[in-house]
């Protein structure tokens, strides 16, 4: 069926750029007129497209001289309203490898546990599989000291740390959970990554006093291509007969509409079938699509839906979009317990725009500029600051996934006792530097997070 936005944008673009043309044929005193660089007709294509598309389009900037803009990035960015620290665009090449899962890297994100337990230390939060860092040994918690023999606090200090962290060979020194030191020269790679980092089934004799068996997902990131990690992880919960599951959402900056849809039919309760999670909110071109079937997240129960009497979500600063999007159009669904820290704050969507428009499996470039904002079925997507937890607990960045991290441990005390435990010891004393020693995360970036969808109408 053809796309009546794209349509739309399509004609928006034949009027300017006929007008243009028609503009620079009567100053140019009946010379023919050179055909438009490919960077002029990027711009043309991307302020049309902006111009029917973008959310906040009646106060995107219209003052901007294209012509001495010598980058589509630039360009781009003048397009976007002040407040608007969403919308971004990427080469087609980056977009299809985040697709994919296929990214060069050396496997590990690395973060400090400063809020409650008062440390500045580099420790890692996660390590992907088949990865340079696993192939190491290195875990969740192990404390990274020196990059090529350098202290990381001088690194932090200067600003240079990330830099030097993205070279495509260094050396490494980490310290592990008994404080015994490793030193190992690697190189970056393309590793492939999955879309979850550990399911567990975990019972009584696992952690004692829980009345029924508990699923545990963690699940890093909302990939299309990806969706048999949900399907097998819930065909394992099922098969437990999980009651309750964590849900860790903890570094989760979203990702694709069609993943978000499918773990929605899995974990809603069979009361909420048909009812709505998110529905897109549009600027007044495109309203028409705000109350269309296509645009919404409807709960769907598939053959190994989840019977759950409770969700508990693990969230925090890293837990962005779609993520988000789920915790909020679940909250009038089923009981639902968030334990963690301020989600990042992304109510909204984008829809993606290739170009050139045909060459969606080889682009030159990609582009997602806020199209919408996800609301759940009350109508509520106001939260640009975040989404606060129910139970507030500081990121446990001192033990691995599993029974012993402190967010895990707390939801299933709270299962087996309906309270919480109390908060772990700061390990170590606040120590006032100057410059501050804080590390730059991924939530740090310009343009974290993504809740994309497709257009389908």
């Amino acid at each position: 069926m053809k796309n009546p936005i794209r349509s739309n944008s399509i004609n928006s673009l034949k009027a300017i750029l006929l007008s243009g043309l028609l503009i620079f044929s009567l100053v140019s005193c009946n010379k023919t007129p050179p055909e438009p660089s490919e960077l002029t007709k990027i711009k043309t294509y991307l302020f049309g497209l902006m111009n029917d598309v973008y959310y906040w389009y009646k106060t995107m900037p219209r003052n901007i001289d294209p012509a001495p803009i010598n980058s589509v990035y630039k360009y781009f960015d003048t397009l976007l309203v002040e407040h608007d620290r969403w919308s971004w665009m990427m080469s087609g090449e980056d977009y299809l490898a985040s697709e994919t899962g296929v990214y060069h890297t050396y496997g590990a994100s690395f973060g400090q546990a400063i809020d409650h337990y008062n440390d500045y230390s580099v420790r890692v939060r996660y390590v992907f599989d088949n990865s340079p860092m696993s192939e190491h040994g290195i875990k969740r918690g192990y404390v990274l000291t020196h990059l090529n023999g350098v202290p990381v606090m001088d690194l932090i200090s200067t600003n240079t740390f990330n830099s030097i962290i993205n070279r495509s060979s260094n050396t490494f020194t980490f310290t592990n959970y008994d404080g015994v030191a490793t030193t190992f020269t690697t190189t970056a790679r393309e590793v492939s990554t999955r879309s979850s980092l550990k399911t567990m089934v975990i019972n009584s004799v696992d952690f004692p006093g829980l009345p029924y068996p508990v699923g545990y997902f963690h699940y890093y990131s909302f990939k299309a291509g990806m969706l048999s990690d949900i399907e097998d992880a819930m065909a394992v919960f099922k098969s437990a007969g999980i009651r309750e599951l964590v849900l860790d959402l903890r570094y989760n900056s979203g990702g694709d509409g069609t993943a978000s849809q499918l773990l929605s039919n899995y974990l809603a309760p069979a009361s909420a079938e048909g009812k709505i999670v998110a529905r897109r909110r549009h600027n007044d071109k495109l309203s028409e699509y705000d109350d269309d079937a296509n645009t919404m997240t409807i709960i769907k129960r598939v053959a190994n839906s989840l019977d759950l009497s409770r969700l508990i979500v693990l969230a925090g600063g890293g837990t962005a979009s779609a993520s988000e999007v789920i915790i909020n159009g679940f909250e009038p669904l089923i009981n639902m317990v968030q334990i963690g820290t301020t989600t990042y704050g992304k109510p909204n969507g984008m829809y993606v725009w290739f170009y050139p428009e045909n060459e969606k499996d080889n682009p030159d470039y990609v582009f997602l500029p806020i199209a919408f904002f996800s609301v759940n079925s009350l109508g509520f997507g106001e939260y640009e600051n975040g989404i606060e937890p129910d139970h507030r607990r500081a990121d446990d960045l001192y033990h691995d996934f599993g029974l012993e991290e402190d967010w895990l441990k707390a939801a299933l005390t709270y299962i087996a006792t309906g309270v919480f435990p109390p908060l772990p010891p700061a390990f170590q004393p606040a120590k006032p530097l100057s410059p501050p020693h804080i590390l730059k995360k991924e939530e740090d970036r310009p343009y974290y997070g993504l809740y994309k969808a497709k257009l389908n109408l």
